[in-house]
């Protein structure tokens, strides 16, 4: 009888706790985290830094998540991309996560970048805004690794169609691709 009150009790507990965390969300003045859209924390894309001669050097990587990527909802043909996403478009980027390979292990030339491989082999697929298409540069290929990679090379975003059916929001032209 004891056991089962401490359970209840316990459970009780763990639910106001979720439920209230729930409703803080509602609190005034705090945004709505589903329909605010706020640059993340490091969500910036400034990449030139003055060179000893006064000039600008080449762009150097910064470092993009898949957190920042995945901040928003996509929905196909009604909402754009957001600004704090566009202004790494064109710029060297760093990213890490998974290699998924589109057809082969060897002499790879394009795969699917993806946050985690537990999302993609289980339940639903990830959204196309969690993922990233990879190509690599001219002339290069990747080694498969299946432990997490650092990819770095030009970022782009927007609707990549073909036929009518949406490919990618997010592609990555890749020189570098290296186990983390």
């Amino acid at each position: 009888m004891k056991k089962d009150k401490r359970i209840l009790t316990w459970i009780v507990l763990c639910v106001l706790v979720l439920v209230l965390s729930f409703l803080s969300d509602f609190m005034p003045g705090r945004p709505h985290k589903w329909t605010t859209l706020t640059p993340p924390t490091g969500a910036t894309a400034t990449l030139k830094e003055p060179s000893r001669d006064g000039g600008e050097k080449e762009d150097r990587p910064v470092a993009l998540s898949f957190e920042i990527l995945k901040k928003w909802t996509y929905v196909e043909g009604k909402t754009p991309i957001p600004d704090f996403i566009r202004a790494f478009d064109g710029k060297t980027v760093d990213m890490t996560g998974y290699m998924m390979p589109l057809n082969t292990v060897k002499n790879i030339r394009s795969f699917v970048f993806v946050p985690s491989l537990f999302g993609c082999c289980y339940g639903q697929p990830p959204a196309v805004n969690h993922i990233v298409l990879v190509k690599m540069a001219d002339g290069k290929t990747a080694k498969y690794f299946e432990d997490p990679v650092r990819v770095r090379g030009r970022f782009h975003c927007g609707e990549e169609k073909e036929e009518g059916e949406l490919l990618s929001l997010y592609r990555i032209d890749a020189d570098e691709v290296v186990p983390k």
